[in-house]
């Protein structure tokens, strides 16, 4: 598989939201509930962190404030179906999302 990022972040966006940032091969995972203050905190993590692409999932509409702060912020994002997410093997939340950013940004589709 070609390596397409080697910054990248996965988010599960609910009321709270779980971010796991890869840089190469340390991966960091926040945990923070989902309001402005702590989604522009989570963007300034991203951009500190030289972020090249976040990626997000959720069932519900907690993505629609995030996404628009995240692109306020000049960070790339998308939004990617839960079930996709959620089909990624891996068992716990957190390992499925570690997974699932090696699947979405390790080939360039």
């Amino acid at each position: 598989m070609d390596k397409v990022y080697d910054k990248c972040c996965g988010i599960d966006a609910q009321k709270l939201i779980v971010a796991c940032f890869r840089k190469g091969a340390e991966a960091g995972v926040t945990e923070l509930w989902c309001n402005n203050q702590r989604a522009f905190e989570l963007a300034n993590w991203l951009q500190n962190g030289g972020c090249e692409m976040v990626a997000m999932e959720s069932t519900a509409s907690y993505w629609k404030p995030l996404y628009n702060i995240l692109e306020s912020s000049e960070l790339k994002a998308m939004v990617v179906n839960a079930s996709h997410m959620k089909a990624v093997p891996g068992g716990k939340p957190i390992q499925r999302m570690r997974n699932g950013l090696r699947s979405f940004f390790s080939t360039d589709y």
